[in-house]
Formats: structure tokens, sequence, C-alpha cells
């Protein structure tokens, strides 16, 4: 073997050398982290649009539900539902003489609106309440923002409902970066007329 040969390769790294590869290394880990801060911001994004709409389609399924059985074997002249504001009263008889389920509103307490950080200014936010029978009022999905029940005629409604993004979203300029997703379901009752 070469001495000459040796020696070189036990010359180690120049000063130059190591600054040039701690660069390099740098602005590799400064774009791997800028990469993985903007992909898991997009990924948080898509989950609450994701959560925002799953909530609105299935509290439109559950009142799709509840509506289809409106009237079923009444008698004696009482309504199948009835609707005041935004709460919907449907009756039926299945198990009682007359089964009755309720969806309402309940405005956030003010603790809830402190956990909804940059809310925009006189933004209300609801619970949607189901309430079956005389047992004890549930939650059934919130973030609500409205429901409105519109009565086409004695068998047919339409039902909307807007649910907000439970944070806001930097990319998503309008309503302080709350995104909404509204749904709208015309229902025919089948019990009725």
């Amino acid at each position: 073997m070469n001495i000459k040969k040796l020696r070189n390769c036990e010359r180690g790294f120049t000063i130059l050398e190591v600054l040039i590869a701690a660069l390099i290394t740098g602005i590799l880990v400064s774009a791997s982290f800028e990469f993985y801060t903007k992909m898991h911001g997009q990924s948080e994004t898509q989950f609450n649009v994701s959560e925002m709409q799953q909530l609105a389609r299935s509290s439109m399924q559950d009142i799709r539900k509840t509506l289809l059985q409106a009237g079923f074997k009444l008698s004696g002249g009482h309504p199948p539902y009835e609707i005041t504001g935004d709460t919907l009263a449907v009756y039926y008889s299945i198990t009682l003489p007359v089964d009755t389920v309720k969806y309402y509103l309940v405005e956030f307490t003010a603790g809830e609106y402190a956990q909804v950080p940059n809310l925009p200014v006189g933004e209300k936010l609801y619970k949607l309440v189901k309430k079956v029978n005389s047992e004890a009022a549930a939650v059934y999905a919130d973030f609500v923002t409205e429901i409105i029940y519109n009565q086409i005629d004695a068998a047919n409604i339409v039902v909307t409902i807007s649910v907000q993004a439970m944070q806001s979203d930097d990319s998503y300029a309008p309503n302080n970066g709350f995104r909404i997703y509204s749904v709208s379901d015309r229902i025919k009752i089948r019990n009725v007329g």
C-alpha cells in the first residue's frame, strides 16, 4: 500500500467542509419541518371539515327518520308534528298512546363560547337537543348555527341545518376562518294525508 494514500485517508474534514455539510443539513431539516407543518395543518383542516359535514348529515338523517314516523297509529285528531320556531315536535304511537320526540336548539354557555377562540363577534352557536317522551334531553349535535323547518304542506317539510367547524382555518378568510356547512332535505311524511 502506498503511504501517501494512507495519509490522505486519515486527513479528515476541513472546517469549511463541516460548515457546508451543517448548512445543507439545516436547510433540509428546515424544509422538512415546514412541509410537515403545512401537511399537518391541512390534515387538521380536513378533519374539521369532515367532522362538520358528518355532524350535519347525521343530524339530518335522525330528524328525517323521526319525521317519517310522524302520525303513525295516532288517533283522535292529534297532529302528527308541530313546528314552533327552531323547535320540532313529532308525534306517533309505538310505546305510548302518544310518543313525542322534540328537537330544539340551546345556545352555548359562556364557558363553551370561551373554548372557541376567534369566533366572530355576535356569532351564536347552538347545541341540537333531542328529547324522547319523558326521558332526559340529550345533546345530539353541537356547533349548530341554525336549523330551519319550512312546512311546504301538511305532508312535506324542508329541513335545513347549518353547522360550523370547531376551529378556525387560517387558509379560509370568510367568517374569521370558520367554515360553515349546510345540508337541506325535503321530507315527505308518509302517515299524513
